[in-house]
C-alpha cells in the first residue's frame, strides 16, 4: 500500500495569524514542541513560519558586495533579496519573517515524494491542502517519522 500526504498528516495543524509576534510565535512553537506553523488570514494559507524564520534574526546582517567599475558599483547580488534579509531580521511579525511562497502537498501526493521535498529543500513541515487551496492538515517531521516507524 501506497502512503499519502493525507494519512500522516496533522488533521489540526498550528496555524497562526500574520499579526502574532515574533515573541509569541516562539512562545507558542516552543510551548507546543513544534518546528513551524502555517500562517493563515480569513481562513486562507498565507505563508508558513518555522523556528530557523525566528533563528534567522539571530545572525548578524549580511552586507551586500559590490563591483566598482568605472566609477560604478555594480551590486553582485540581488537587492531585493538583501532588502528581503533585512526585513527579516528586523520583523517584528509573523508577516514579516514568513515564507509567502509555500511548498505544499495534495491530499493524495505519494508520501515519498512529500518526504523527497522535505529533504531536498529542507522544509519541517508541508502544508496539505485541496484543489481550492484551503488547508486541509500539515505533514511535519514529527507525523512523517511517526508513520514511518510506526510509531503512532
Amino acid at each position: 500500500m501506497t502512503h499519502r500526504a493525507m494519512d500522516v498528516m496533522d488533521t489540526a495543524p498550528l496555524t497562526v495569524g500574520p499579526e502574532l509576534t515574533v515573541t509569541a510565535l516562539a512562545t507558542l512553537l516552543l510551548e507546543r514542541g513544534a518546528d513551524g506553523a502555517c500562517v493563515v488570514s480569513d481562513g486562507a494559507l498565507i505563508g508558513v513560519v518555522t523556528t530557523m524564520d525566528l533563528i534567522f534574526q539571530s545572525r548578524p546582517p549580511h552586507m551586500p558586495s559590490f563591483f566598482h567599475f568605472l566609477e560604478a558599483l555594480i551590486p553582485l547580488e540581488s537587492l531585493n533579496k538583501v532588502e528581503h534579509d533585512l526585513k527579516k531580521l528586523s520583523g517584528a511579525t509573523v508577516a514579516d519573517i514568513m515564507t509567502p511562497t509555500v511548498l505544499s502537498a495534495a491530499p493524495d501526493q505519494p508520501l515519498a515524494a512529500v518526504a523527497d521535498l522535505m529533504v531536498t529543500r529542507h522544509l519541517s513541515i508541508v502544508p496539505v491542502v485541496d484543489s481550492a487551496g484551503h488547508l486541509l492538515g500539515a505533514v511535519t517531521k514529527t507525523s512523517l517519522l511517526r508513520k514511518a516507524y510506526g510509531l503512532g
